[in-house]
C-alpha cells in the first residue's frame, strides 16, 4: 500500500514536471517549514532548529525533471552570488536511486549543499506537489516564497525574492 502510494505521489510530481510552465509560482498552504532532520553534504540540516543563514532556499529536485536541469545553473548562480550575503542554497532530491542523481550531477554540478532523500518524506512535510519546486524561507524557517516549476523568465523575479529576504 506504501509503495503504491509513494508511486502515485511519484507519478503526479513527473505530471507536474512535464506541465512546464503553466505551473509556474503558487503557495504551498505552509507558513512556517517543519524542523527536517535531513542532513546536507555541507554536514548542517536541511532546515536546522538554529538557524545558521539569513535566508534559505530550499529546492526539491529528480534527475528526470527536465525544468530541474535549467534550474540548477541558475541556483549555482544565487548560492555564488548571495552566499556571503547569508543565503543558503540546499538542493534536496527525491530519485530512489542515488546513482540517477549522480548522473544528473555529472552533467550538472551542484556548487550548493545537496541532500538525498529517496523516501521523499521532506517532500511530503514540506507538501511539494510539483517539480523542481522552492521554498525561501526567513531564519525561524518562515516561509516567504514558494516556487513551483521553473522557468527562465522567472528568474529575475526570483532573485530579487532572494535580495528581499536577504534585506539587500
Amino acid at each position: 500500500m506504501i509503495e503504491q502510494t509513494n508511486r502515485r505521489a511519484m507519478l503526479a510530481l513527473a505530471a507536474s514536471c512535464l506541465a512546464g510552465p503553466r505551473a509556474a509560482q503558487a503557495t504551498s498552504g505552509l507558513a512556517t517549514a517543519p524542523e527536517l532532520s535531513l542532513r546536507a553534504s555541507d554536514g548542517l540540516l536541511v532546515l536546522a532548529a538554529e538557524p545558521l543563514a539569513r535566508a534559505t532556499w530550499v529546492d526539491f529536485w529528480a534527475s528526470w525533471c527536465s525544468p530541474c536541469r535549467l534550474a540548477f545553473p541558475w541556483l549555482n548562480e544565487m548560492h555564488e552570488r548571495h552566499a556571503a550575503s547569508g543565503l543558503r542554497v540546499v538542493a534536496v532530491n527525491l530519485d530512489k536511486h542515488e546513482a540517477d542523481a549522480q548522473r544528473f550531477l555529472q552533467q550538472m554540478p551542484a556548487r550548493f549543499a545537496l541532500a538525498f532523500d529517496p523516501d521523499a518524506a521532506t517532500a511530503k512535510a514540506m507538501r511539494v506537489q510539483t517539480m523542481p519546486s522552492s521554498f525561501l524561507m526567513t531564519p525561524d524557517r518562515r516561509v516567504v516564497l514558494t516556487h513551483r516549476g521553473f522557468r527562465l523568465q522567472d528568474r529575475a523575479a526570483l532573485e530579487q525574492q532572494i535580495r528581499a529576504a536577504l534585506g539587500s
